[in-house]
């Protein structure tokens, strides 16, 4: 039985994060992050202020992603919900994204550039979950616009082969997709 299975006590917090991807068009996609945070119970924070159960963070970034070379082409931050209006100054806070790639060393040229003090922890969090999440969608974008296997997986195997236990480089799966692709080339 899980820990959760056995828990007798109440959920207080939740933090919760939603990416999806949309078709924008011949060679753009359309990658949403949303960051949504709240509590179930009234609580005071560090501040010694009264904090009433709702949610208190509520973020979205969208961004526009070249299919073929994954450069973040424009990006909009949205603030609905921030626990301190001081935070909406953030909105303009991954600017500096703009015309980067999503490439290997992503996430740490994005922390070097917007995090920290020069950014909000939470949208530099959304960010760096988004990055994985616009390859499989850029995957998944190309399939249905019934780009070949050979065009759509340039650069495929840079990205999966090693990126976890059931990628590694001598596993089944990257030798599939190795042998696959060696395949659609000839």
């Amino acid at each position: 039985m899980s820990f959760l299975e056995r828990c007798q006590g109440e959920n207080i917090h939740n933090r919760n994060m939603d990416i999806s991807t949309y078709t924008w068009d011949a060679e753009h996609i359309l990658l949403v992050g949303e960051f949504k945070e709240g509590q179930h119970v009234d609580y005071t924070n560090h501040l010694g202020e009264k904090i009433t159960a709702g949610v208190y963070h509520h973020m979205k970034i969208e961004l526009i992603v070249n299919i073929s070379t994954m450069v973040i082409a424009d990006v909009f931050v949205s603030m609905p919900q921030v626990p301190h209006e001081a935070c909406r100054a953030m909105v303009t806070s991954l600017n500096p994204i703009k015309g980067m790639a999503i490439v290997k060393g992503f996430s740490s040229r994005v922390s070097k550039l917007v995090g920290g003090s020069k950014g909000c922890t939470h949208l530099v969090s959304l960010l760096m979950a988004m990055a994985p999440a616009s390859l499989q969608g850029t995957w998944i974008d190309k399939s249905y616009k019934g780009i070949s296997l050979t065009e759509s997986a340039a650069g495929m195997e840079t990205y999966l082969i090693g990126s976890c236990y059931v990628w590694r480089k001598d596993g089944s799966l990257a030798a599939s997709l190795t042998e696959r692709l060696r395949k659609e080339s000839s």
